[in-house]
């Protein structure tokens, strides 16, 4: 899979947003994954109504933030280059965690 503007591999942000985005969909596209990941997710099944943030941490890192039906969550996801990879990056580790700080996030002000 390729950039539909250019022939080029996909940037980092792109690998990042596309691959959770597909595998918040519940139909992780294994060119974006690494086969650990795939496994580990296997018997999950996301609910997310909606990526609200992604944020680049460094060239292989980015937290995603999402919100579900029970709040907000963030995924520290890591990322791993490689130019043998169709997309020269894949999703080698996903790890998230439950917004609590009520400061962070408020839907109503």
């Amino acid at each position: 899979m390729l950039n539909r503007e250019s022939s080029k591999p996909m940037e980092s942000f792109e690998v990042c947003h596309h691959g959770m985005k597909s595998l918040f969909d519940n139909y992780p596209k294994k060119d974006f994954f690494n086969k650990s990941v795939l496994n580990d997710v296997k018997e999950v099944k996301f609910e997310v109504e909606k990526i609200g943030l992604i944020k680049m941490i460094g060239e292989y890192d980015c937290d995603v933030v999402v919100k579900d039906h029970k709040g907000h969550r963030s995924y520290r996801v890591k990322l791993e280059k490689n130019s043998s990879f169709p997309l020269h990056y894949k999703i080698v580790d996903v790890k998230g965690q439950k917004i609590v700080s009520s400061y962070q996030w408020r839907d109503e002000l």
